[in-house]
């Protein structure tokens, strides 16, 4: 039995899963970081400490440690993310980030008559771009984004508020994530979680007791 005939609705992540762009942020952010903080952030930093994270909480959170107390920097966090949302938008309109494997996963689960959601910490004017480039965009009836929910991930609001709206229960819902807060974010929801290896290797994903892909296909559907 498969993927699509076990649930009722599959939820996607944005950033590094439905959209294959973690390394666009890696490099977007570090680029910033270094203008406006002196600060070449390391690839496997970015990596191991902030992806996941909802934009405003790694700018926030950079700019907490180079800069100090965020109350006398609010407007460099406002000025850092309005940067970052003007290059990410420059370098996603050069090439797409969704890839066209992932394509026709999205395309075979709306074809079978199943629920589409996205959950991300990304802001909606980065998943609306991206999404209004790509073939499959009108397939999501429901995004929840970093606008969206009082507390992002690893907390499970994002998750439980795509599947209220959505009107299915957690436990119909699988969910594709590809970072370690996604991840617990996804099982405290109560939900089955699948994991697209890159962000973080099979070995730390699978730690988490989630089954890991390499790659999102459709082949996807005959993994359960």
């Amino acid at each position: 039995m498969d993927i699509i005939t076990r649930t009722r609705a599959v939820i996607f992540d944005f950033n590094g899963t439905l959209s294959d762009d973690e390394p666009v942020l890696q490099r977007v952010f570090s680029e910033i970081f270094m203008a406006y903080l002196g600060w070449r952030m390391p690839a496997a930093e970015y990596y191991a400490r902030f992806a996941g994270r909802s934009d405003r909480e790694i700018v926030q959170l950079a700019v907490k440690e180079r800069a100090g107390s965020l109350e006398d920097n609010g407007p460099l966090v406002d000025r850092l993310l309005a940067l970052r949302r003007e290059r990410y938008l420059q370098l996603v309109e050069e090439t797409s980030p969704i890839l066209p494997d992932t394509e026709a996963l999205v395309a075979a689960i709306a074809d079978a008559g199943h629920a589409l959601a996205i959950v991300t910490g990304a802001e909606r004017a980065d998943v609306d771009f991206v999404l209004s480039h790509s073939s499959i965009g009108h397939h999501f009836g429901v995004v929840v984004a970093a606008e969206d929910v009082a507390s992002g991930k690893p907390h499970p609001e994002g998750f439980l508020a795509a599947a209220g709206r959505l009107g299915v229960e957690p436990h119909e819902t699988v969910v594709l994530e590809d970072s370690l807060a996604g991840v617990r974010a996804a099982l405290a929801a109560g939900m089955r979680c699948i994991a697209v290896t890159g962000t973080h290797g099979a070995e730390t994903l699978a730690s988490e007791g989630v089954q890991t892909v390499d790659v999102l296909s459709p082949a996807l559907t005959g993994l359960l």
